[in-house]
């Protein structure tokens, strides 16, 4: 028998707050946090947060830790607070993280040292750069001895990971669970770089209208957005066991690639991962309430997930209640998933739908019910589904439910 996966503590920091309380209060709000960056020259605004990542790490820590590894462990220290586990179990608990490409400011500082127009070279930047240094640093303070995977998938990463935590604990191989991701790319190197796949929003500070749109009809693309998320999991015999209160339970988790083109994304593979999602959870289409978008604002990604939901859903689709938060906080890549996944575990808690900022009406492909502009608060939500699609075909999708006894 399956065994039930329940989550008891979350925390994040991203560019709309720093807890999971403020993050959503402010997703309610209508509220965003791409804004023009007040230390870097960039050429566009950017959903950058401006938390104090240091001031838990001893001295020593942060000088040598990427950007990256400081905000996972900041969200990770956030979870580890809530509901505690015991030191013993601590050492038992699986780590599991997303990040897209790791931590890429400690080798873009290498590359302006080796060229003479920045920082000197430190003797760390390989264990700083590495993918897996945030999981490494997140194991380490935990003294965990479980294992300690780390997922670069890129736009699913964070989904991934919190997916495979549920599979580990579901099937029998661990009982409790960290999972979630990171991403820290906000670098004039990086944006130059996304500037040429011509998938960047204009400006959104000075012209929101213009700015990060899902499924509007004028939608140019997406704000690049910087943040981590990680979520405690575990067994609900274990959960009861020790006294703490379950907030939400995964209930399935569907994945898939879709084995066409790495940049084009495609509506069979997205519906397959969100097919096998509610297949994992034993649920039918009919029974989704509420669907958190992955959405980015793109021409051809708005316009192809609403197919893939359409495809999957059937005359329930117009029913469904869909939202995307990347008008709020811009795209977090690898991070994306596990925020996205801290909004709909909130929204099945308080009833609340955050909206689609900036939405306008117009694009005839792009028809659902998108809760345009404002939250709506529900009477019943039950089950809701958080789509993540990436770059290289990848699909992962993940299916929660309010907690039940």
């Amino acid at each position: 028998m399956k065994r039930r996966v329940v989550i008891t503590a979350m925390g994040l920091v991203s560019p709309i707050g720093h807890n999971p309380e403020d993050f959503f209060t402010a997703l309610r709000e209508g509220r965003h946090g791409v804004r023009p960056h007040t230390e870097l020259k960039l050429s566009h605004s950017v959903g950058w947060v401006d938390a104090d990542l240091n001031k838990d790490l001893p001295g020593n820590q942060s000088m040598m830790l990427d950007r990256v590894s400081k905000m996972a462990l900041f969200a990770a220290r956030q979870a580890l607070s809530q509901q505690p586990l015991s030191a013993e179990d601590l050492t038992q608990t699986g780590v599991y993280l997303g990040t897209g490409i790791g931590g890429i400011k400690a080798l873009c500082d290498a590359v302006a040292g080796h060229h003479n127009i920045g920082p000197k070279i430190v003797q760390l930047v390989i264990p700083a750069a590495m993918p897996n240094a945030p999981t490494a640093h997140i194991a380490q303070l935990m003294s965990c001895t479980q294992e300690a995977q780390t997922y670069a998938t890129a736009c699913t990463a964070g989904s991934v990971a919190i997916g495979e935590a549920y599979r580990r604990i579901r099937d029998g191989y661990v009982d409790t669970a960290l999972a979630g991701g990171t991403e820290a790319m906000i670098q004039p190197e990086l944006l130059r770089a996304w500037e040429q796949l011509h998938v960047l929003c204009v400006d959104q500070e000075t012209n929101p209208e213009g700015g990060c749109r899902p499924f509007s009809l004028k939608r140019s693309g997406f704000a690049l957005g910087e943040g981590a998320a990680m979520i405690m999991m575990e067994t609900l015999e274990h959960a009861l066991a020790r006294g703490a209160t379950p907030l939400a339970e995964v209930i399935g988790y569907g994945v898939s690639n879709d084995g066409t083109h790495p940049l084009r994304p495609n509506p069979h593979g997205q519906a397959l991962a969100i097919s096998r999602a509610l297949q994992d959870a034993k649920i039918k289409p009919k029974q989704v309430e509420y669907i958190n978008a992955h959405a980015t604002g793109t021409m051809t990604g708005d316009r192809i997930e609403t197919e893939a939901i359409k495809k999957v859903f059937g005359d329930h689709a117009k029913k469904l209640a869909v939202s995307s938060i990347k008008g709020n906080m811009g795209h977090l890549i690898g991070a994306c998933g596990a925020l996205e996944a801290i909004s709909t575990i909130k929204s099945l808690q308080t009833k609340i739908l955050p909206p689609t900022l900036h939405f306008a009406p117009g694009d005839e492909l792009c028809d659902l019910d998108y809760v345009p502009n404002k939250a709506r608060q529900l009477d019943k939500l039950d089950i809701a589904v958080s789509n993540s699609f990436g770059m290289g075909g990848n699909n992962a999708v993940l299916v929660f439910k309010a907690y039940k006894e």
